[in-house]
């Protein structure tokens, strides 16, 4: 299950590698040299970037975890007479 704190990532990485992607393409649009290694960012960025959109869809799907029981539920309770069958002694 992915804690908001995961998603929060989620969303940064996602917000990173789309800033790489489109960075590297303007680059590209203005002449820039090396344009082996720009378009080898572009696409491991790209690539990054639907991977982590597709788990972050995964995991908005996923329902959360059921909260915990601290009690036991009434037919996983002991057998407490409780307090109203018992005698009490005064002394």
């Amino acid at each position: 299950m992915a804690t908001t704190r995961d998603l929060r990532a989620a969303y940064v990485l996602l917000g990173l590698l789309v800033f790489a992607v489109v960075s590297q393409v303007v680059d590209l649009a203005v002449g820039a040299p090396e344009v082996g290694v720009r378009v080898a960012v572009i696409v491991v960025a790209a690539v990054g970037a639907v991977v982590t959109g597709v788990w972050i869809a995964r995991q908005r799907r996923v329902p959360p975890p059921a909260p915990r029981q601290f009690t036991p539920a009434p037919e996983e309770a002991p057998d407490d007479p409780g307090s109203a069958e018992t005698t009490s002694v005064r002394g």
